[in-house]
């Protein structure tokens, strides 16, 4: 009788895994909080108080309550708070992408394609509300939870992409060799963009450092990774970044979505196409090869998206909570 009961029981683990949709993560956990950690070093002393005071960190945090069968979620620091997003069901699932049209060849606009909502709809909502004083502190935290996340996922290439694959949701990947020595393992192309090529790239750099130690806790990494993206940046190069819009940021992530060589779609003509002999997704879907060539190729991508994204949102930031802010200045773990 036992093992009856053990048996159904995987079956229907099984089938609940089976039944449930696709879930893209932008960057996934460790690329959030990288983006996240960086934005919050460039941020002025007046809008990291207004931080603090949000997420109420001097007084033990925030618990959001969760949604359907999650539990409550407790944050203390601002880059673990920009995972809220990813939690399921989201809050607002509709603003982690902007899904054009195939035959679309740049993003113009800052409105979202459609009638519909899409991460820049989200970006000038949650800016808005985080700026407002007079509304309710919640819902400004929420705000700027959401924006933390917004400003990653714009970042990341398939998120500015096509509605019928969820962005390389719906393409498998056949990963030849391993993401660096992470355990980490996609099975989509999604995948390898929200965790593989970071895995192989910034962060295994950080783990053949001298300094480094197995022994440290399972997000250390990602600090470790933001003191190079900071040492690394010059004043110049933050005030470049920051000095233009979300919209131009998407058409920058749409760029690399559409190059050949990140072979998530087909060019035929204008379009970019599923596949060579589809112009949406087939069923069954497609199985793209991934070898450690593709991963060396698209490393310095991935961690550029990741640098601009941590710039860019500290400069929001800083704009929508600190009156006396107008541009980047230098911080001292920055080169000149």
């Amino acid at each position: 009788m036992r093992r009856l009961f053990a048996l159904l029981a995987i079956v229907l683990i099984a089938a609940f895994a089976v039944s449930q949709p696709e879930q893209a993560q932008a960057w996934g956990k460790i690329g959030h909080l990288s983006v996240c950690d960086l934005a919050y070093r460039n941020l002025t002393p007046i809008t990291r108080a207004a931080l603090g005071d949000l997420l109420q960190s001097r007084h033990g945090g925030i618990t959001i309550p969760g949604r359907g069968k999650m539990p409550d979620q407790h944050y203390t620091s601002f880059n673990y708070a920009c995972l809220e997003e990813d939690e399921i069901p989201r809050r607002n699932p509709d603003d982690h992408f902007i899904n054009v049209a195939r035959s679309v060849t740049a993003i113009t606009e800052q409105a979202c394609p459609g009638t519909g909502d899409c991460i820049l709809s989200g970006i000038v909502r949650d800016l808005a509300m985080l700026k407002d004083p007079s509304k309710p502190r919640t819902e400004r935290t929420f705000a700027l939870m959401e924006l933390g996340h917004w400003i990653g996922d714009l970042h990341q290439p398939l998120h500015i992409s096509y509605a019928d694959d969820k962005g390389g949701n719906g393409i498998d990947a056949i990963l030849t060799g391993k993401c660096g020595t992470s355990s980490y393992r996609p099975d989509t192309l999604h995948g390898v963009w929200d965790n593989c090529l970071l895995e192989a790239g910034l962060f295994e750099r950080v783990r053949k450092r001298a300094d480094y130690k197995k022994s440290w806790s399972r997000f250390t990494i990602t600090y470790r990774a933001v003191d190079t993206l900071q040492a690394n940046t010059t004043l110049a190069e933050e005030q470049a970044f920051a000095g233009t819009d979300p919209a131009l940021w998407a058409d920058e992530s749409y760029k690399i979505t559409r190059d050949p060589a990140v072979l998530y779609c087909v060019r035929v003509g204008t379009q970019c196409q599923y596949s060579a002999t589809a112009a949406t997704r087939t069923n069954p879907k497609r199985v793209q090869p991934i070898g450690q060539a593709y991963l060396r190729a698209f490393d310095a991508t991935a961690q550029e998206r990741i640098r601009r994204a941590g710039f860019r949102l500290a400069h929001l930031l800083n704009l929508s909570l600190d009156p006396a802010y107008t541009v980047p200045t230098r911080q001292a773990s920055q080169h000149p």
